[in-house]
Parts: structure tokens; sequence; C-alpha cells
């Protein structure tokens, strides 16, 4: 469905409103021609009556005049026919009775103007030259026009067209999909528009392949030397105290590379959600499992209420807010609330020196109050997670308190 706003709409309208002012044009000089034509004869068939009646010329000077003028005169019979079969030129009725009572008749047979004057007798004369078909001249030129006119609309439509097309692979492309294809022939404005889209398209493919792989050599390549240093670290000698120090260091770089794991999908638009209902407790719960830390350090007051959503991924962004909280939190506990569809997770702490916005991209840090301890990708994630379900992130800083909300 068309908008009213879109180009090729417009088009159309144009196009149609064209149509009918050149109808209305045409239907206007119609008028106005049969208004001259009207005016012309009875012009002329007073003038006739003037010379026949007011004038008396001889008949050698008539002789003359209806020769000029082309006038032949008529029979009775013959006039008699006319009137039966033929037309008054005059179609208002009341200048025809006019005419009429001062002894004047036009009528228009087979072509021809046919005058008839009453005196002591009736004169009748034909004028022998044929009518001027202004209808068939304006007729002709009317569908020149119009034929002018479908000819420009179907190049401009076709000009235009690809526009609509161009609309549908731009938002193919916002939504992820990959295989996008539009080139246009031609070198007007609208095909280079399509053309430089589908170079761009091109190009960003290229970049995201080359990335998708990067990331991807990088994850394998670092996995193999973490998992080895794992397996090596049992066989080492030490303390306890320095092995579970080098797990925990180790356990550090596979969980970034779980979260790269994590960007590259959300990046490449393959993480496909798997929602169902579940109570938020158990979510949450879930969370807690993995974040692998005290309940004693939590403070929650929650609903016994039903949210849909991928219960591994949405549990894992609220896993990484519970880590940003307690990991930079001034005192404890953290306190977790549920109400009016906001879960609501909050810490003390002091306020950031960047925009909330800021923290949302990926690898974005706040070096100044934080620690040097991960990758900046925790809030970007959770965003993208909460985001990928349709619900919305919320930041608000007020009595020294974050609070960090997730709206369903």
């Amino acid at each position: 469905m068309l908008k009213s706003r879109s180009i090729i709409f417009s088009t159309r309208l144009v196009g149609a409103i064209a149509g009918l002012l050149l109808i209305l044009a045409s239907l206007l000089a119609i008028n106005l021609s049969v208004f001259l034509d009207e005016r012309n004869e009875v012009q002329r068939a007073v003038m006739l009556y003037d010379l026949l009646f007011m004038e008396h010329p001889d008949k050698a000077a008539f002789e003359q005049y209806r020769e000029e003028n082309k006038l032949t005169p008529v029979g009775g019979e013959k006039m008699a026919k006319v009137r039966d079969e033929g037309k008054p030129l005059i179609q208002d009725i009341s200048l025809r009775k006019t005419l009429q009572r001062a002894g004047i008749e036009i009528f228009v047979y087979k072509n021809h103007y046919y005058y008839a004057y009453k005196m002591d007798t009736m004169f009748y004369y034909r004028s022998d030259e044929p009518m001027t078909p202004y209808k068939m001249y304006i007729f002709i030129i009317f569908s020149l026009l119009v034929l002018l006119l479908l000819v420009l609309y179907y190049y401009i439509s076709s000009s235009i067209a690809p526009l609509k097309e161009l609309y549908v692979q731009i938002q193919r492309f916002a939504k992820g999909e990959k295989e996008i294809h539009i080139e246009v022939k031609g070198d007007d404005e609208v095909a280079q528009v399509a053309n430089a889209f589908h170079d761009s398209v091109l190009k960003n493919q290229a970049l995201e392949r080359s990335r998708s792989l990067f990331m991807r050599n990088v994850m394998h390549e670092l996995k193999t030397p973490i998992s080895k240093g794992k397996l090596l670290m049992h066989f080492l000698e030490g303390s306890p105290k320095d092995k579970a120090l080098m797990e925990n260091l180790f356990e550090q770089m596979q969980g970034h590379l779980r979260d790269l794991a994590r960007v590259e999908s959300m990046t490449a638009k393959h993480l496909e959600l798997d929602k169902h209902s579940y109570a938020t407790i158990d979510v949450l719960d879930h969370a807690i499992d993995m974040l692998d830390v005290s309940r004693d350090d939590l403070e929650m007051d929650l609903q016994h209420e039903m949210i849909e959503v991928d219960f591994n991924l949405f549990a894992y962004a609220l896993k990484n807010l519970l880590d940003n909280a307690l990991k930079y939190a001034d005192s404890k506990p953290i306190t977790i609330v549920l109400k009016e569809n906001c879960l609501t997770i909050s810490n003390t702490g002091k306020p950031f020196t960047e925009s909330f916005e800021t923290y949302l991209k990926a690898y974005a840090r706040d070096t100044e109050q934080h620690a040097l301890d991960g990758m900046g990708l925790g809030l970007y994630i959770v965003n993208e997670i909460v985001t990928r379900h349709g619900y919305e992130l919320a930041y608000e800083f007020s009595q020294g308190q974050h609070h960090f909300s997730i709206c369903f």
C-alpha cells in the first residue's frame, strides 16, 4: 500500500490531476468553439438578411456577394429535407426564437450551414464552405496530449519505480538479512542511489565476513592455550592458593571468550531466541548460580510474576547486571526489586563520568572509576539481549545509588 507522502503516490496523483485538467480544458475548448461557431454564423446570417432585405442591392451586386461568400440558392424541397433531417445551429431556445421572429433560421445538415429567410416569400441558401471541424481538431489534440501524458507518466514511473524496491531492500538490510541484491540500469539519480546502496552492501558483506573470520580465528587460537593451561596447572607444583589464583585467571579468560562469542552472534544477528514463560525468580536464581556469589550479598523483593524470555540468554543478561553491581558497589547488599513491570537492580556507588548511552557501546569503559577488569562488554551485551526481547533497559542515578531497570 502506497503512503500519501511517497514519491510514487505523488507522481500518480500529479498524473491524475493533470489528466483531469486536460479533460476539463478540452471540454471548455469544445464549448468555446461551439459558441464562437454559433456567433459567427449568426453574424453571417444577419449580414445576408440586411443585404437582401434592407439594402436591396441590384442583381449583379448580389450575385457578386453570393459568389464571394460561397452561397448557393436552395429549393423548397431540398430545404424541407434539411428541416427534417438536419438540426438547428443555435441550441439556445430564446435566441433561436428571437431570430425566428425576425424571419431568420440557420440549420446544420451534412457538414454545411443552411439559411432560411422569410419575407413575402421564402429564401433559402447553403454555405458551400464545409463546417470547420473544431471538435475533430480538439479531439485529435486531446488524444495527442493524453498520449504524451501517458508517455511522460510511464517514463517518470519507470524512473522512480526502483525506489520502492530500494526501500524494501533497505528494510531487509536493517533487519540483518545478508542476501541483499539490487542493481538498477541507467545513469539517473535514482539508479545512482540504488547502485551506491548495492555497492555499500557488498562492501559491508565483505567486511562482515572478514570480521567474523577474524573473530573465530582469535577465539579458536585462544581457546587452545587456555584449555592446555588449565590442564597443565594441576601438574605444576605450588601452593593451593596459587593454583586457585591461576584457575581463576583461566576462568576469567574463558568468560571473556564467551562474551566475545556472544557479541559475535548478536552483531552478526545469528542469535535466535527460544522464548517461553518463566517465573522471574527462577531466571534470577539461574543468573545467581552462574555468577557463583553469596546470596547474603543480595536483598530481593520479588513478586510471583511470569516473563516471556529466552531462559539462558536472559539469565546471562541478569548475571552481567549483578556482576557489575557487586563489582563496583561501595557497600552491600545489592537490592533487586520487581515492581510495576520493571526489574530493578540497585547498588551504591559514584556517578558515571560519561552518559549512560556511552556505556551501552561495545568495549566502552570508565577507566577513571573502574579498574581495568573485563573488556567493557557487560552493559552492551545486556542492552542487546534486552532489546532483542523487545524490552527496555533504563538507568537512573539518585541519592548515591545506581538503578538499572529492565522494563517488560
